[in-house]
């Protein structure tokens, strides 16, 4: 076998080389040998290349991580600029709805307009406070009219279909009288329209309890 040729060599080596030593004595050295450079290469080498390998393991897994993170937030990102936009959008035709302040006065008028058009007599035109709401304002016009029943129906149909925001509530109709052809009503209503203020309202503060 080649393992025994090898120690029979490397008996007759020492034997020959030096003082002639024991058999066991011989297999001792003829082991260390071999196995000091197999220790010596993996604890100096092999060891350390381990250790290197497992680093860059951790390394690696450290940045796919980071990536991932990465491409979550850049997803997140895209997401918060549709939302932008989608604001901004909703922003732009709220802005058109609801008239700032200088517009009211325009509006108004345009409203009287309507009801002059349709034949209607206004008794009385009266706008009201601003009551504050979040980022926005309602403006309430109190009037009283006189006209037609047909006319008075035709001047809240042209409300209804202002480009800006007005609601028309608490209607009361009474006096009617009867003129040519024509039933004569007259009426109280209240126009509400809203401005725009961008200003949220502050929340009450819930009470602390008391001590006791």
């Amino acid at each position: 076998m080649a393992s025994d040729n090898k120690a029979s060599k490397f008996n007759a080596f020492l034997d020959t080389k030096y003082i002639p030593l024991d058999n066991k004595i011989k297999l001792a050295i003829f082991i260390a040998l071999l196995v000091v450079p197999i220790g010596l290469f993996y604890f100096l080498v092999y060891t350390k290349n381990v250790q290197q390998i497992d680093n860059l393991n951790k390394q690696k897994a450290t940045l796919q991580a980071e990536i991932a993170k990465a491409k979550k937030a850049a997803a997140e990102l895209d997401k918060m600029k549709a939302a932008k936009m989608e604001t901004e959008e909703l922003f732009k035709k709220t802005a058109t709805v609801l008239p700032k302040e200088k517009e009211i006065p325009g509006l108004l008028t345009s409203i009287s307009d309507l009801g002059k058009r349709a034949g209607l007599e206004f008794n009385q035109f009266k706008p009201g406070g601003e009551i504050p709401k979040d980022f926005y304002a309602e403006i309430p016009v109190d009037i009283q009219i006189k006209g037609p029943y047909h006319n008075l129906g035709y001047f809240l149909d042209k409300v209804s279909k202002l480009e800006r925001i007005v609601t028309v509530d608490n209607i009361n109709i009474s006096s009617p009288k009867k003129e040519g052809n024509e039933m004569i009503l007259s009426s109280n209503c209240r126009l509400t329209t809203y401005r725009y203020t961008g200003i949220q309202q502050a929340q009450p503060q819930k009470g602390k309890p008391g001590r006791r």
